[in-house]
């Protein structure tokens, strides 16, 4: 969906850290300087690390223990990653620069100063521009984002979505997902919708501007009898659509307006969205609560849970797959 994009990042980052690999180290902390008033300007690198960080809560003090002169690089390539972001991150800050020789002396063997940049890069560099640049694909960023407007969203602006299903809720659900194509295309990923599909009743997807539309829909989960139904029916429509448009992956965005729990029983128990794969299509489904409860969390009832199964999903697309194949026969 996003590959020119994808590829115009990975090329502006290796440029950028093509210039570190080549600096002296004092050019290489000048120019480190200026590789984060870049990196900050790219809300995508910025949004992969800051997903990453926050599966280390012990970062800073990490962190600190190494400028105090521990050599701690990371148990596993994702917390080295982080290790490097980090450890960068605080050499760009004229205070704690000069503490780079020493740095690179206890990971190098007290190294003289012209290795000390190489040192820098092999253990801190390397490790956080190849988390980078692996993250950077269509599916690991749509879940990334998925989650940083789950989190935005229940934080900071569940009332103000909680009023858009009030104030119309016809159009209610056109409204939500509005908001949350807004919230992918600020970030910098590039899809168009029909100027005139705005205003009308129509369908967001099929409105996209582009033969490779995101496939990313918004529906309410109200709790009611026929919601879990009307789940059924959306995780249909994503799936119709994954194949209609030759795509692996669809994303379905669920808004909670209950105090109801909505949960999903699937097979795939290790993705950080639940995900349901069938026919080599993944269709990822994320909820989002913006119910609004007048209790504080310690005063609520105990959660009536709605739950999902993975074949209630799958089942009525296995139906419609056999139905299509003898019609075919």
């Amino acid at each position: 969906m996003q590959s020119q994009i994808i590829q115009n990042l990975r090329q502006k980052l290796n440029k950028r850290v093509q210039r570190l690999n080549t600096e002296k180290i004092n050019a290489f902390l000048i120019t480190l300087q200026r590789f984060w008033l870049f990196f900050d300007s790219q809300p995508i690198y910025v949004c992969i690390m800051d997903a990453l960080v926050t599966q280390y809560p012990d970062l800073d003090n990490i962190t600190e223990r190494i400028f105090q002169g521990e050599g701690l690089l990371g148990e596993s390539e994702e917390e080295a990653s982080a290790i490097g972001y980090s450890v960068l991150r605080r050499l760009s800050n004229p205070t704690y620069a000069p503490q780079i020789s020493r740095i690179g002396q206890i990971l190098g063997g007290h190294a003289d100063s012209d290795n000390i940049p190489a040192i820098i890069r092999s253990n801190f560099l390397d490790p956080f521009y190849e988390y980078i640049d692996e993250q950077l694909d269509d599916q690991k960023l749509i879940l990334i984002f998925l989650i940083r407007y789950k989190y935005r969203t229940e934080w900071f602006h569940r009332d103000q979505l909680l009023n858009l299903t009030k104030s119309d809720s016809r159009k209610a659900e056109k409204s939500l997902a509005l908001n949350f194509y807004s919230y992918l295309h600020d970030q910098g990923l590039d899809f168009t919708i029909e100027p005139s599909s705005i205003s009308g009743e129509i369908d967001l997807i099929a409105a996209q501007g582009t033969e490779d539309p995101l496939l990313a829909d918004a529906k309410i989960f109200d709790g009611n009898a026929r919601g879990k139904r009307y789940i059924r029916k959306a995780f249909n429509q994503i799936y119709t659509y994954t194949q209609q448009y030759n795509e692996p992956f669809g994303y379905l965005v669920i808004f909670k307006v209950t105090d109801k729990d909505l949960c999903f029983a699937l097979s795939n128990k290790t993705s950080n969205v639940p995900v349901v794969t069938y026919n080599h299509k993944s269709i990822f489904l994320i909820t989002i609560d913006i119910h609004e409860n007048p209790k504080p969390v310690s005063q609520r009832n105990p959660l009536n849970a709605v739950i999902i199964s993975e074949e209630e999903l799958i089942q009525p697309v296995k139906n419609r797959d056999i139905t299509s194949d003898v019609d075919e026969v």
